[in-house]
């Protein structure tokens, strides 16, 4: 039983590891986040 668990163990970590690397890629792609505050910014187009 103790080596199920272990392996239950390491298959949840590496799925923890694989989130966190998806994350961290996606934490660097960029765009724009729609839960931030952001001031109202006008443009020509706008006026």
């Amino acid at each position: 039983m103790s080596d199920f668990t272990d392996k239950l163990k390491e298959k949840a970590e590496a799925i923890s590891a694989a989130i966190d690397n998806e994350l961290t890629v996606l934490e660097g792609a960029g765009g724009d986040d729609p839960l931030a505050d952001h001031d109202e910014i006008t443009t020509d187009q706008d006026a």
